[in-house]
C-alpha cells in the first residue's frame, strides 16, 4: 500500500514530499528514492553520522535514501532483484555529488542479500501488537498480568467518564469541512513541539479519495464537534497508526483512540497485527511487544563507511541485548 502511486503520489503532489522540502524524487524503475538534504521524516535516526562527517570535513547532504516519506512501515524497498538495485543506488551516488545510500526500513530478506560489506546493516526496536486468536478485548486482557489489566482498565474508564462519543469512520464518509477539522488537529501535535507538520494541507484529504475504504479515522465527539482523532490504514492483515491529533489534552485519550480501539478493530475484523509506529516502549506495558526494524548503509568515502562499520557493529550489540530483556518485560503473564 505504501509504495503504491497512490500514496507516494500524493505526498509529492500535496507538497508534503518534494524538492523544496528536501525530499527530491531520483527516478526509479522499482524503488522509492530520494535525494535529501537533510535527515526529518525518515525515522532512522543519522544525525549523529552527519555531525562526525562534517567534523571530519566532509559533506552529509545531499544523501540518498530508498524509503517511503513519513512512513515508517517495513515492507518491500528493493523490488525482485534487491542486489541488482542496491549496485544502481550505489552506482548513482559514486556519479554524483551524494556521501551515501540509505534503505529504510526494508524486510530481513532484502537485508541479508545485500552484501554485509558494502552495506552496513543498522537494527532498532519497534513495538507491534499480534492477535493471538482471542475472542474479544477483555480475553486479550486475561493474557496480562494483573497488575497491567488494572491499569488499562483504570485508563479506559477515566476516558468513558469524559462523555466523548467515539466511532471509527472510513475516509470515505467526511465532507470537506470535517476534512478541515481533521487536518487541523492533526497539525496541532507538530504545533505544541513548535514544529511544522510533516504532511500538508490537501494530503490527508487526498489518500481518503485514494484509500476510501482502506483509510480509517477514529474519532472522538462532543455534541457533534471532533475533539480528537487517530488516522489508520489497513490492508487485508494488519493495522497501520499513523497520526493522531486533540483540540486538547484529555487523560487517557491517546492511548484509547490510537491504541485500544485499534486492538478491538484488529479483533474484530480478524486483522492480525496492529503497527503503531516507530518508538514509545510505552507500548510495552499495554500489550505490544518487541521487533527488529532494518536499514542498511553505503558511504561513498572508504574510511567513513568502515567507521560507521565499527560503530554500527557495537549498536548491533546493543540493541540485540536490549531486545532479549525487553521480551523479558512485556506486559504478558509469565508461561
Amino acid at each position: 500500500m505504501f509504495t503504491t502511486p497512490e500514496y507516494t503520489a500524493t505526498l509529492i503532489a500535496s507538497g508534503s514530499a518534494c524538492d523544496a522540502t528536501g525530499w527530491l524524487p531520483r527516478a526509479s524503475a522499482t524503488a522509492p528514492v530520494w535525494e535529501k538534504s537533510h535527515s526529518w521524516g525518515e525515522f532512522v535516526f543519522d544525525q549523529n553520522f552527519a555531525q562526525a562527517y562534517a567534523e571530519a570535513g566532509g559533506r552529509y547532504y545531499p544523501k540518498l535514501v530508498c524509503a517511503v516519506p513519513f512512513t515508517p512501515v517495513p515492507g518491500p524497498r528493493l523490488g525482485a532483484e534487491p542486489e541488482q538495485q542496491a549496485q544502481q543506488l550505489r552506482q548513482l551516488c559514486q556519479e554524483t555529488p551524494l556521501s551515501g545510500a540509505h534503505v529504510l526500513f526494508l524486510p530481513e530478506t532484502e537485508a541479508t542479500a545485500l552484501d554485509p560489506d558494502l552495506w552496513l546493516q543498522r537494527e532498532d526496536i519497534r513495538y507491534v501488537w499480534r492477535n493471538r486468536g482471542y475472542a474479544d478485548f477483555d480475553a486479550f486482557l486475561a493474557e496480562l498480568t494483573s497488575k497491567r489489566r488494572k491499569t488499562i482498565r483504570a485508563e479506559r474508564r477515566q476516558v468513558a467518564e469524559h462523555g466523548f462519543t467515539i466511532e471509527w469512520l472510513p475516509a470515505a464518509a467526511f465532507d470537506d469541512i470535517q476534512w478541515q477539522r481533521l487536518y487541523a488537529l492533526y497539525a496541532s501535535t507538530y504545533h505544541m513541539r513548535g514544529q511544522s507538520p510533516y504532511l500538508h494541507p490537501g494530503c490527508l484529504r487526498e489518500w481518503g479519495r485514494a484509500f476510501p475504504e482502506n483509510m480509517l479515522f477514529c474519532i472522538a465527539r462532543e455534541e457533534d464537534q471532533i475533539q480528537a482523532m487517530a488516522f489508520f490504514f489497513r490492508d487485508e492483515q494488519y493495522l497501520y497508526g499513523r497520526h493522531w491529533g486533540a483540540a486538547r489534552d484529555w487523560s487517557g485519550l491517546h492511548f484509547e483512540l490510537c491504541y485500544y480501539r485499534a486492538i478491538e478493530y484488529c479483533l474484530d475484523h480478524g486483522l492480525a497485527l496492529f503497527d503503531a509506529g516507530v518508538q514509545g516502549s510505552h507500548r510495552l506495558l499495554r500489550g505490544f511487544e518487541p521487533e527488529i526494524s532494518r536499514s542498511v548503509h553505503n558511504f561513498t568515502d572508504e574510511r567513513f563507511h568502515r567507521a560507521i562499520d565499527n560503530y554500527l557493529r557495537q549498536e548491533r550489540a546493543a540493541v540485540r541485548a536490549q531486545f532479549a530483556q525487553l521480551q523479558q518485560q512485556t506486559a504478558y503473564r509469565a508461561g
